[in-house]
């Protein structure tokens, strides 16, 4: 079964033009030219994946994800035409998948769909409750998706979870930003470095004193990021 696309944009021409190519590509897409429309559509057939603009007439992009987050966990990938990092790392870090800037290429946004899609699924997918991982004072239960820091719980989003994870089962050792994007995002996402600094720097956010200081994710210049032991 082909999956469901929701399109969230007030640009009629893009609209009309992005959903005949995701149609064209196998997927079911429905529009919407609001964000009101939007949930009413999910509302009624919930979709797979949305993609959804920030700057929408009646409801902001960021204030339209918090309200798709309170009913479910459907990816959501942003597309924006602003360039203004706050945005994008305040969407990410609100459990956006992804963001992509407009104009963007056709191609890019499928493969990005495609990788969203693709974690979504082995996210669902029922696996053996994984071993704790213990680095130092932290503790990461992949089963329980749970993360302690020096014995206080902190709260992380999937893909800030999923990096913090990575460079447990590694510490010590030095991860190349090409080596988290294909582990953490997959491989249509080398080349994009912006993605691991932003997620290092809300990962620093939440689990160092001194985010301006960090002593647990370190940044090994010129080579990538480790966590110390």
């Amino acid at each position: 079964m082909s999956k469901h696309l929701l399109l969230i944009d007030d640009d009629a021409l893009l609209v009309r033009s992005l959903a005949y190519t995701l149609e064209q590509a196998g997927y079911r897409t429905t529009t919407a030219g609001s964000a009101w429309q939007g949930l009413a559509s999910m509302a009624q057939d919930p979709p797979d994946l949305i993609l959804l603009d920030i700057g929408l007439p009646d409801m902001d992009g960021l204030s339209m994800l918090r309200r798709i987050q309170k009913d479910g966990d459907t990816p959501v990938i942003f597309l924006t035409a602003r360039r203004r990092e706050l945005d994008e790392v305040l969407g990410l870090e609100l459990g956006a998948e992804d963001y992509i800037t407009k104009p963007f290429s056709e191609d890019i946004l499928l493969a990005r769909i495609k990788a969203v899609l693709r974690r979504s699924e082995r996210q669902e997918t029922p696996s053996p409750a994984g071993a704790q991982i213990i680095a130092g004072d932290l503790t990461i239960d992949p089963a329980a998706h749970t993360v302690t820091c020096a014995g206080r719980p902190v709260e992380l989003g999937p893909k800030a979870f999923d990096l913090l994870r990575v460079l447990a089962l590694n510490s010590g050792q030095v991860m190349s930003v090409n080596e988290l994007l294909e582990q953490v995002w997959g491989a249509e996402y080398i080349g994009e470095p912006q993605v691991v600094y932003v997620h290092i720097r809300w990962l620093r956010e939440k689990l160092e004193e001194d985010p301006s200081q960090p002593k647990r994710i370190l940044t090994v210049h010129g080579v990538g990021y480790k966590l110390a032991l």
